[in-house]
């Protein structure tokens, strides 16, 4: 029978996988700061002073950084650069249905810009944002005069708006320009007028160059305006194109400090990769994993489109990136502060991949079906003064597919674990890094005393061995700094995917302490991995384990991640009611009893805890 276990400490919630499961690729927290969907709504609709027969069409706009926080006036003015530009058409006979004679066009590439205390000084501006008199990008007319609401248009008014701009744009490098220079700009924005198959795809290809900051490229929610609304605000929320990554690492090893080596990329490059044995180049000057994704050191050529009614009910009118014809690394190379530093001992302040924890801003790549496969070498130095150091070669992690999906105006934050059960080994290794005769895993070294009192000098050692990965994910309640020790809070959903070296999702086919296939134990203290396999195996530990059967852990098929997506994905969920550290241990294998009793406790009344 083949048993792993994954600890998680809720000490607020602290994940670690269990058994030879090496790199628990602990959570792949997709959120912006500390782990929520950062919504960035715009500034409230207002009306004007206006009457409705002489109303003018004025704009007001709001952005964020993938902050928690939502940006106005002045704050996001500054995120876009001071500027954004708007196409606007309204609706004659029919609502919007991609003809020019009922789409009549208003705003052809208008540039709204902010000013400062200026609210109310002109009929097109209430709120600081001025659009006549500027120059519109890439359009005609130049000279943009004011616009009024016209009440013939009985089918509303669309509006579509972008910003770009450089942190320190220069004559030879600009930004974008007024007009619009393709062969000059770092970001060339055309609108794409007409789209037979849906009008959600009227949004804009995009061609970004490699000197484009992604973190400055904003589109705001696609703006219908009924009506009704004619003597309002046309109220933009901008969102950020891009996506951005982080990873972190941290080690549970004791008695040693751990340092990475080297890490594993495709030998060629050229495809999605599906095979360990393929990552054999060595990559020792940062991060790298095999994984696909867009190239961002070439001109690309992207489109924004919109979520739709259809599909993202809750989302429907947000921008969107998408691929069409976009180059693709099957290499993920970003930070090199892991390569650099020892690992840090600690979930909540892991060793990140760039300093401070700075995310690496990236393509979104919602398409993507292939998982993340991570394979480096690391070094253990003994910290109790010996001169102890062992070389770990060939660990492995898989992060699922459906965990890499990366949208955009998203964080994804993804923190692996170097345990005592890593799937390495410290003896030979093939031309590709990987194990060959000798065994994987950290084999510790122990003593025993035998008394040899029967002819057959005989002692026996069965150890099972697994080289899966444990992936753990609680919606909304990643590492925040800010909390000691923090992981995951208590009464939140806690999922668990466990991944097999071939990249299938292990689902036990039992939950509890009487099936035996799987089960979530309450610890009385902070354990290793290593001493919870021994305590269940017989080998005490001075830990006592406490089946839990309130709350039951059970069998999913989908997980919500906090992007808004669902992903069908085998999982075990647990929803822990008091703080402290848990284990969650499964089999691989059908049941079979085993040598030392599992004891299930009732949960006594849980203290209250405001926090973690």
């Amino acid at each position: 029978m083949r048993k792993s276990s994954s600890i998680i400490n809720l000490q607020t919630f602290i994940v670690m996988s269990k058994k030879s499961i090496f790199l628990a690729a602990i959570v792949v927290g997709m959120t912006f700061a500390s782990c929520a969907n950062d919504d960035f709504m715009g500034e409230s609709s207002g009306t004007t002073s206006q009457t409705k027969k002489e109303a003018p069409i004025v704009f007001s706009g709001g952005a964020s950084s993938l902050t928690r926080a939502d940006l106005y006036g002045s704050a996001a003015a500054t995120k876009l650069g001071n500027k954004f530009v708007v196409y606007g058409i309204k609706h004659l006979t029919a609502v919007e249905d991609n003809t020019a004679a009922n789409d009549a066009v208003v705003f052809n590439n208008f540039q709204v810009a902010w000013q400062s205390a200026t609210a109310g000084t002109t009929e097109s501006n209430s709120s600081d944002w001025e659009y006549v008199g500027k120059q519109s990008y890439d359009a005609t007319p130049t000279s943009q005069a004011v616009k009024y609401w016209d009440y013939s248009a009985d089918h509303g008014y669309t509006f579509y708006a972008f910003s770009y701009h450089k942190d320190a744009p220069t004559d030879e490098a600009p930004g974008l320009s007024y007009p619009a220079n393709q062969s000059k700009d770092d970001v060339y924005i055309k609108k794409t007028t007409t789209d037979g198959t849906s009008l959600y795809n009227k949004g804009y290809e995009v061609t970004i160059k490699p000197a484009a900051t992604l973190n400055n490229l904003y589109f705001s929610e696609r703006v219908p305006v009924v009506k009704d609304d004619y003597d309002k605000i046309v109220s933009f929320t901008f969102r950020n194109i891009g996506a951005k990554v982080r990873v972190g690492f941290y080690e549970t090893i004791p008695g040693y400090s751990v340092k990475i080596d080297k890490f594993y990329l495709d030998n060629d490059a050229e495809a999605a990769i599906t095979d360990f044995t393929k990552m054999n180049n060595a990559y020792t000057t940062g991060f790298g994993a095999a994984l696909q994704n867009v190239k961002r050191d070439v001109s690309q050529k992207l489109n924004v489109t919109y979520y739709n009614a259809t599909t993202e009910t809750t989302v429907i009118n947000r921008p969107k990136m998408t691929n069409p014809d976009a180059g693709y690394y099957y290499n993920l190379k970003l930070g090199d502060n892991v390569i650099n530093n020892t690992l840090s001992d600690k979930v909540s302040n892991p060793t990140w991949d760039q300093a401070g924890g700075a995310y690496t801003p990236v393509f979104p790549f919602e398409d993507n079906t292939n998982p993340l496969l991570l394979k480096l070498d690391f070094t253990l130095t003994a910290t109790d003064g010996s001169s102890d150091v062992i070389k770990v070669r060939g660990a492995r992690a898989i992060v699922p597919a459906e965990y890499v999906k990366w949208k955009s105006n998203f964080a994804y934050t993804y923190i692996f674990k170097i345990s005592d059960k890593t799937n390495g080994t410290t003896g030979d290794v093939d031309a590709n890094g990987d194990p060959t005769t000798d065994p994987t895993g950290l084999k510790a070294i122990t003593f025993d005393a035998i008394v040899v009192d029967v002819t057959e000098e005989l002692q026996q050692t069965i150890t099972s061995v697994s080289s899966n990965t444990i992936t753990t994910y609680a919606e909304g309640a990643l590492v925040d700094d800010t909390e000691s020790e923090c992981e995951y809070y208590k009464g939140k959903p806690i999922y668990v995917v466990v991944t097999g070296e071939d990249h299938n999702v292990i689902t036990p086919s039992a939950i509890g302490a009487a099936a035996g296939n799987a089960q979530v134990y309450k610890l009385n203290k902070a354990a290793t991995e290593a001493e919870v396999l021994g305590q269940l195996t017989g080998s005490p530990m001075g830990i006592t384990l406490t089946g839990l059967t309130t709350p039951a852990a059970t069998i999913g098929t989908t997980i919500p991640l906090v992007d808004g997506t669902t992903p069908s994905i085998s999982n075990v969920k647990f929803s822990p009611s008091s703080a402290g550290t848990y284990a969650f241990v499964y089999t691989t294998t059908a049941y079979v009893a085993p040598t030392y009793a599992i004891r299930p406790v009732a949960l006594t009344t849980p203290a209250r805890h405001t926090t973690c």
